[in-house]
Protein backbone atom coordinates (compact mmCIF):
# COMPACT_ATOMS: atom_id res chain seq x y z
CA UNK A 1 0.00 0.00 0.00
CA UNK A 2 1.54 3.49 -0.91
CA UNK A 3 1.60 6.30 1.49
CA UNK A 4 -1.19 7.92 -0.64
CA UNK A 5 -3.62 4.76 -0.48
CA UNK A 6 -2.99 4.61 3.15
CA UNK A 7 -3.49 8.56 3.30
CA UNK A 8 -7.35 8.20 1.62
CA UNK A 9 -8.09 5.49 4.56
CA UNK A 10 -6.71 7.24 7.30
CA UNK A 11 -8.62 10.92 5.47
CA UNK A 12 -11.75 8.68 5.94
CA UNK A 13 -11.48 8.04 9.83
CA UNK A 14 -10.23 11.43 10.50
CA UNK A 15 -13.80 12.03 9.67
CA UNK A 16 -16.29 14.49 7.89
CA UNK A 17 -14.14 17.46 5.77
CA UNK A 18 -11.17 15.31 5.32
CA UNK A 19 -9.17 14.18 2.18
CA UNK A 20 -5.92 13.43 0.62
CA UNK A 21 -4.36 14.18 -2.33
CA UNK A 22 -0.93 13.14 -4.10
CA UNK A 23 2.39 14.46 -2.89
CA UNK A 24 5.31 15.25 -5.08
CA UNK A 25 6.36 11.66 -5.42
CA UNK A 26 5.83 9.85 -7.95
CA UNK A 27 6.15 6.84 -6.20
CA UNK A 28 3.12 7.85 -3.80
CA UNK A 29 5.93 7.52 -1.01
CA UNK A 30 4.01 10.87 0.15
CA UNK A 31 1.01 12.29 0.60
CA UNK A 32 -1.26 15.46 1.80
CA UNK A 33 -4.37 15.29 4.09
CA UNK A 34 -6.46 18.66 3.83
CA UNK A 35 -8.83 19.52 7.20
CA UNK A 36 -11.78 21.19 7.56
CA UNK A 37 -10.23 24.07 9.43
CA UNK A 38 -7.34 25.18 7.11
CA UNK A 39 -5.19 21.89 8.22
CA UNK A 40 -2.81 20.59 6.30
CA UNK A 41 -0.86 17.53 7.10
CA UNK A 42 1.91 16.18 5.27
CA UNK A 43 2.44 12.12 5.34
CA UNK A 44 5.72 10.22 4.28
CA UNK A 45 7.34 7.40 3.99
CA UNK A 46 9.79 6.93 6.61
CA UNK A 47 12.69 5.14 4.47
CA UNK A 48 12.71 8.17 1.89
CA UNK A 49 14.60 10.19 4.54
CA UNK A 50 17.62 7.89 4.90
CA UNK A 51 17.76 7.53 8.35
CA UNK A 52 17.45 4.07 10.45
CA UNK A 53 15.13 5.48 12.82
CA UNK A 54 12.27 6.18 10.38
CA UNK A 55 12.54 3.13 8.74
CA UNK A 56 9.20 1.64 8.66
CA UNK A 57 7.65 4.62 10.56
CA UNK A 58 5.26 6.85 8.72
CA UNK A 59 6.14 10.70 9.00
CA UNK A 60 3.39 12.87 9.65
CA UNK A 61 3.65 16.62 9.96
CA UNK A 62 1.19 19.85 10.37
CA UNK A 63 2.01 22.67 7.53
CA UNK A 64 1.92 25.68 8.67
CA UNK A 65 3.31 27.00 5.29
CA UNK A 66 3.44 31.22 4.49
CA UNK A 67 1.55 31.41 8.22
CA UNK A 68 4.99 30.21 10.02
CA UNK A 69 5.71 33.23 10.43
CA UNK A 70 2.83 34.77 12.32
CA UNK A 71 3.32 31.76 14.76
CA UNK A 72 3.39 33.40 18.26
CA UNK A 73 6.31 32.48 20.23
CA UNK A 74 4.48 30.56 22.62
CA UNK A 75 3.02 28.00 20.21
CA UNK A 76 5.41 25.74 18.76
CA UNK A 77 6.17 26.11 14.96
CA UNK A 78 7.27 22.26 14.60
CA UNK A 79 4.75 20.07 15.06
CA UNK A 80 5.60 15.97 13.61
CA UNK A 81 4.82 12.81 14.72
CA UNK A 82 5.64 9.22 13.55
CA UNK A 83 3.42 6.34 13.55
CA UNK A 84 4.52 2.57 12.56
CA UNK A 85 3.52 1.94 9.39
CA UNK A 86 2.14 -1.21 10.10
CA UNK A 87 -0.78 0.07 12.18
CA UNK A 88 -3.67 0.01 10.72
CA UNK A 89 -5.42 3.34 9.28
CA UNK A 90 -8.00 3.85 12.24
CA UNK A 91 -5.22 3.58 14.53
CA UNK A 92 -2.88 6.21 12.93
CA UNK A 93 -6.01 8.37 12.86
CA UNK A 94 -6.28 8.17 16.72
CA UNK A 95 -2.73 9.04 16.63
CA UNK A 96 -2.89 11.95 14.66
CA UNK A 97 -5.79 13.06 16.32
CA UNK A 98 -4.20 12.44 20.02
CA UNK A 99 -0.43 13.69 19.71
CA UNK A 100 -0.91 16.32 16.54
CA UNK A 101 -3.69 18.49 15.99
CA UNK A 102 -4.14 19.39 19.59
CA UNK A 103 -1.36 21.44 19.64
CA UNK A 104 -0.82 21.81 15.68
CA UNK A 105 -4.64 23.40 15.37
CA UNK A 106 -3.96 25.73 18.71
CA UNK A 107 -0.73 26.95 16.79
CA UNK A 108 -2.66 27.13 13.53
CA UNK A 109 -5.21 29.65 14.74
CA UNK A 110 -3.43 31.84 16.42
CA UNK A 111 -1.40 32.43 13.17
CA UNK A 112 -3.85 33.41 11.39
CA UNK A 113 -5.48 35.12 14.29
CA UNK A 114 -1.83 37.27 13.89
CA UNK A 115 -2.46 37.14 10.23
CA UNK A 116 -5.31 39.12 10.30
CA UNK A 117 -4.15 41.51 12.77
CA UNK A 118 -1.38 42.46 10.92
CA UNK A 119 -3.30 42.52 7.74
CA UNK A 120 -5.25 44.88 9.18
CA UNK A 121 -2.09 46.86 10.58
CA UNK A 122 -0.86 46.88 6.81
CA UNK A 123 -4.24 48.33 5.71
CA UNK A 124 -4.01 50.93 7.99
CA UNK A 125 -0.77 51.52 7.19
CA UNK A 126 -1.29 51.92 3.50
CA UNK A 127 -4.60 53.93 4.05
CA UNK A 128 -2.45 56.42 5.81
CA UNK A 129 0.09 56.39 3.63
CA UNK A 130 -2.08 57.24 0.31
CA UNK A 131 -3.87 60.25 2.46
CA UNK A 132 -0.23 61.64 3.49
CA UNK A 133 0.57 61.29 -0.42
CA UNK A 134 -2.97 62.97 -1.35
CA UNK A 135 -2.19 65.76 1.06
CA UNK A 136 1.27 66.09 -0.27
CA UNK A 137 -0.21 65.67 -3.97
CA UNK A 138 2.32 63.00 -4.34
CA UNK A 139 1.84 59.93 -6.67
CA UNK A 140 2.57 56.53 -5.23
CA UNK A 141 4.30 53.55 -6.80
CA UNK A 142 1.82 50.22 -5.90
CA UNK A 143 0.79 51.23 -2.78
CA UNK A 144 4.44 52.75 -1.39
CA UNK A 145 4.34 53.44 2.16
CA UNK A 146 7.87 54.51 1.98
CA UNK A 147 8.15 57.45 -0.83
CA UNK A 148 9.58 60.87 -1.67
CA UNK A 149 8.20 64.11 -2.45
CA UNK A 150 8.41 67.31 -4.16
CA UNK A 151 11.57 67.97 -5.96
CA UNK A 152 14.81 69.98 -5.83
CA UNK A 153 13.91 72.24 -7.85
CA UNK A 154 10.51 72.62 -6.04
CA UNK A 155 12.40 74.06 -3.16
CA UNK A 156 10.91 71.81 -0.05
CA UNK A 157 11.28 68.05 -1.26
CA UNK A 158 12.21 64.98 0.98
CA UNK A 159 11.14 61.31 2.13
CA UNK A 160 8.35 60.01 4.14
CA UNK A 161 8.22 56.32 5.32
CA UNK A 162 5.06 55.35 6.73
CA UNK A 163 6.08 53.00 10.13
CA UNK A 164 4.07 49.43 10.03
CA UNK A 165 1.88 49.78 14.09
CA UNK A 166 2.04 52.25 16.32
CA UNK A 167 5.71 53.00 15.01
CA UNK A 168 6.52 56.58 14.37
CA UNK A 169 6.72 57.84 10.53
CA UNK A 170 9.44 59.45 9.42
CA UNK A 171 9.88 62.41 7.48
CA UNK A 172 13.30 63.88 5.86
CA UNK A 173 12.67 67.17 4.85
CA UNK A 174 15.03 69.38 3.00
CA UNK A 175 14.89 73.31 3.06
CA UNK A 176 16.18 75.99 1.10
CA UNK A 177 18.11 78.20 3.34
CA UNK A 178 16.28 81.06 2.37
CA UNK A 179 12.94 78.93 3.81
CA UNK A 180 14.38 77.45 6.79
CA UNK A 181 13.50 80.48 9.31
CA UNK A 182 9.56 79.85 7.68
CA UNK A 183 9.33 76.49 8.09
CA UNK A 184 10.46 76.26 11.58
CA UNK A 185 8.11 78.72 12.37
CA UNK A 186 5.35 76.22 11.15
CA UNK A 187 6.88 73.42 12.63
CA UNK A 188 6.50 75.26 15.67
CA UNK A 189 3.12 75.99 15.49
CA UNK A 190 2.08 72.61 14.52
CA UNK A 191 3.87 71.02 17.41
CA UNK A 192 1.41 73.13 19.56
CA UNK A 193 -1.59 72.47 18.32
CA UNK A 194 -4.58 71.06 20.08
Amino acid sequence: MTTLDLAHTVAEHLGTGWRAYTGKAADGSEAHLAGPNDQVLDLFDGTTTGRKTDQGRLIIAGHLGFLRNHVPQDHEQDHKITVDQRKPPDVIAHEIRRRLLPNYEAALHAAWDEKHASDGIAAAREQLAATVAARLGVQRQDQDTDFHFGTVDAGVHGRVCVRPGASDSVFTVRVPHDRVAEFARLLATFGHLP
